[in-house]
């Protein structure tokens, strides 16, 4: 559990600051919400995905 709650960070991370990056390149206004809310829902999306498959995959 430890590692998918890493995993989730580092998603996070890398989605936020690519998220910022994008908004500041294209948008007239840096939308921070934004960027933390897409972040937020992608990485906990991917991490639990992840975390389900492996623990599924334990099993067999």
């Amino acid at each position: 559990m430890k590692r998918t709650i890493l995993k989730f960070f580092m998603y996070f991370l890398l989605f936020f600051s690519l998220n910022l990056l994008v908004n500041a390149w294209f948008k007239p206004t840096l939308n921070v919400l934004t960027a933390f809310s897409v972040a937020f829902g992608t990485s906990a999306g991917i991490a639990w995905v992840e975390y389900y498959v492996t623990r599924k995959l334990a099993e067999k």
